[in-house]
């Protein structure tokens, strides 16, 4: 095969990657924190439209610092939601909400990011083939391709992430080679870092990134600094003016004081939260989780060859580190993550649901893994790679849509029932859905944590949804209880008999992962 055909191949995989996982996407269920970010979407709309009428309004965010999310996301998404909704209402197969229809928006961004993940490798290692094998490792990962199929926040800021991280890269490369910066390039980057920040204001923390790559790239480069801002100045007042702006366009809720920035920056970083993650066997509270969480999760969440790759940094430190590019690319990452999370740490950032905060810092991790494995071995680590591939199809099909529930085989020698967080998403509730649909309703009630995701899909729209507060009192009628996220740890009333569990089998490990429950009760 010719290298040249190389990036075309690529192009149409991605292509028939978006088709069909954008199909998978409209077929998952409804995420408990899509309410709450729609609510954001209609209630800043409506703040554009008076603004721009000039008519009085009052603002009305609900709960969990909604005043303080930008509507970035939401705004791209409106043309992947109009085409959902028209493609599905023309083929009677329109059975979701507004939510559903923005998934293929999520799956986009997660394609794209697949592109620039292939760009930074290349840019890496000079290598047509194995960055190709490595970006479609990285896309048919089962636990970041299970985020894309429903999470609105995560995936995208991770995404956005990533690219900006190609665009600093390339500055830097462009620098080290010639000394110069395209005006272009610092544009696309102030466009990208506004738009991660109306996502989610902790990406604030990129800032960093682009810091130590100015440090590194100097440090290698021994470039006069008064020089560079004397030559640069003008590039660097573009960056933060675009930047900026683009951040505050879809931050609506903050043009009356732009300053609520370090409101939402210390709400971020400390918002109170109750919930717990079970942690191997522990339930790690978000405001006082041990610096063993993080680790954790992340040995039992990644791949174990990225661990591999990772772990064999001591022995190629010296090779790795004798080539100035390497120096500032993979320096720059290593240090950028290295740096971001011991800050987090160092903090004490409430984090829940195991790393799905940290999702962002996945694709990285994966790059520097990648560039370790391909300078001890490219041939062999190539086809390791593929093999991986292979295997995360099969893992993939089999639990839809479920995936990002995913851990890697060390997890088979725990109980994984009792070890790990399971549906903390709250997926389940569409499966859950179909078992009410296929087993008609008498007068039973339905009592759930999560009502509102399980009638969007029941059939029979005069169903009886009682609030999960309800479940203890003196109900005058038999009724069901559905048990799905957290609420599985809850206890039951008396007279109340498991008629369904939700089932999935992670690793063709023989042990059953009960997802959701549900209980007839009289």
């Amino acid at each position: 095969m010719k290298i040249k055909y190389i990036n075309h191949i690529f192009i149409f995989f991605l292509f028939i990657y978006f088709i069909v996982v954008s199909i998978l996407s409209l077929n998952t269920g409804i995420s408990h924190d899509e309410p709450h970010h729609f609510n954001v979407w209609l209630t800043n709309k409506k703040i554009y439209s008076n603004l721009l009428l000039g008519t009085n309004y009052e603002i009305v965010f609900r709960d969990f610092g909604e005043n303080f999310y930008g509507i970035g996301f939401q705004i791209f998404s409106i043309p992947f939601a109009l085409l959902s909704e028209f493609i599905l209402s023309n083929l009677n197969y329109f059975s979701a909400n507004e939510l559903i229809i923005k998934h293929p928006a999520i799956v986009f961004l997660f394609s794209i990011s697949g592109f620039y993940f292939k760009k930074i490798i290349k840019l890496i290692t000079n290598d047509e083939i194995f960055s190709f094998i490595s970006a479609v490792f990285y896309l048919m990962y089962p636990y970041l391709l299970g985020h894309s199929l429903f999470n609105t926040l995560d995936i995208p800021f991770m995404s956005v992430w990533l690219i900006c991280t190609f665009f600093i890269m390339k500055i830097s490369y462009l620098f080290f080679e010639n000394f110069q910066i395209n005006y272009k390039d610092v544009v696309l980057l102030g466009l990208l870092t506004g738009f991660l920040l109306s996502i989610r204001i902790s990406g604030i923390l990129i800032i960093l990134e682009y810091i130590i790559f100015f440090l590194v790239t100097y440090n290698v480069t021994k470039y006069s600094i008064s020089l560079f801002l004397k030559k640069n100045y003008k590039n660097i007042i573009l960056f933060f003016v675009i930047s900026l702006i683009t951040f505050y366009l879809f931050h609506p809720n903050y043009w009356d004081n732009p300053l609520k920035i370090i409101d939402a920056i210390k709400f971020m970083g400390n918002h109170i939260q109750t919930v717990c993650t079970i942690t191997l066997g522990d339930c790690m509270k978000a405001q006082s989780l041990p610096s063993s969480y993080i680790p954790i999760w992340f040995f039992f969440k990644l791949p174990i060859i990225i661990l591999v790759g990772i772990f064999m940094f001591p022995l190629i430190e010296k090779k790795i580190f004798s080539n100035k590019l390497n120096v500032i690319l993979l320096g720059s990452l290593s240090l950028s993550i290295f740096s971001i999370l011991f800050l987090l740490i160092l903090l004490n950032v409430n984090l829940y649901d195991e790393i799905r905060h940290l999702l962002f810092l996945i694709p990285i991790i994966f790059i520097i893994s990648f560039s370790f494995l391909y300078s001890i071995s490219k041939k062999l680590f190539q086809s390791i790679i593929a093999i991986f591939i292979f295997f995360f199809i099969f893992q993939n099909i089999k639990i839809f849509p479920y995936n990002y529930l995913w851990l890697n085989n060390f997890s088979s020698f725990t109980n994984i029932n009792s070890s790990f967080e399971k549906d903390y998403w709250g997926l389940s509730t569409r499966r859950i859905s179909n078992f009410f649909n296929e087993n008609s309703l008498g007068n039973e009630c339905i009592i759930s944590n999560r009502n509102k995701s399980i009638e969007a899909f029941v059939e029979n729209k005069n169903a009886c949804f009682l609030n999960f507060r309800k479940l203890h009192q003196n109900n005058k009628r038999p009724f069901y209880v559905v048990l799905v996220e957290r609420a599985l740890r809850k206890g039951l009333p008396n007279n109340c008999k498991n008629i369904h569990n939700e089932i999935i089998n992670i690793n063709f490990s023989k042990q059953d992962i009960i997802v959701a429950k549900i209980f007839k009760c009289t």
